[in-house]
């Protein structure tokens, strides 16, 4: 399958409830005619994220207009003013504004994991958390053992002090099997020792015990 580039805008709903929200077959070929291309909910709890692909012309504007005309819409809610900031991406090479949407290109096919975890409210963390997963920061030892387990696509978002992480890998990922043999590559365990002072969990919990699932609720 050829690459293809597409923008990706995220979105974190967590005063309303949208699990009811749902998307018919013909509002799914209205969004493929209208070039968005995959519009995904995800849920944990009363926390609910949102993951709208597109067209690379679009913005948030775009997005919003789009979904408004569809009949999607949420009470105090806009899909053009709330995009989330993205803090990584995997072997990143350029930033992105929220409203413009983050430039990606296909990783398919892959199995889709999306985690959420809290994070310290303190400003001074956030600003180093967001510092250490800026673009040329990742550690490259990091970087080469998600390769080596199968990630292929990584990024990480934030709103407020909630991050959300989208993991893309090789179809056949197994993170009950493959989970421990990660935590054992080089500087893993001092990574994971490293951020675990960003984080409101227990440090000596494991990756998987952190980062909590989000359930797919809906998706194009």
């Amino acid at each position: 399958m050829d690459a293809i580039q597409f923008r990706r805008f995220t979105y974190l709903v967590s005063d309303v409830d949208i699990s009811s929200l749902t998307i018919s077959k013909e509002t799914k070929e209205r969004l493929e005619i209208a070039g968005i291309y995959q519009f995904e909910i995800y849920q944990k709890e009363n926390n609910y994220f949102i993951l709208v692909d597109t067209k690379i012309a679009y913005d948030s504007y775009v997005v919003h207009k789009i979904c408004s005309e569809l009949g999607i819409k949420l009470p105090s809610f806009s899909f053009e003013e709330e995009p989330l900031e993205r803090i990584y991406e995997f072997e990143q090479q350029s930033v992105y504004k929220a409203k413009d949407g983050q430039l990606k290109t296909t990783v398919a096919p892959y199995k889709r994991f999306v985690w959420t975890l809290l994070l310290q409210e303190d400003p001074e963390l956030m600003a180093e958390y967001k510092r250490v997963h800026s673009m040329g920061q990742a550690w490259p030892e990091v970087t080469a053992n998600m390769k080596t387990v199968g990630v292929k696509d990584m990024e990480i978002y934030l709103s407020g002090t909630q991050a959300i992480l989208i993991m893309d890998t090789v179809p056949n990922f197994d993170l009950e099997k493959i989970g421990p043999k990660w935590q054992q590559l080089p500087r893993e365990t001092e990574w994971q020792e490293y951020v675990a002072k960003f984080q409101r969990t227990n440090p000596e919990s494991s990756i998987q015990e952190k980062w909590q699932d989000m359930t797919l609720i809906t998706s194009k």
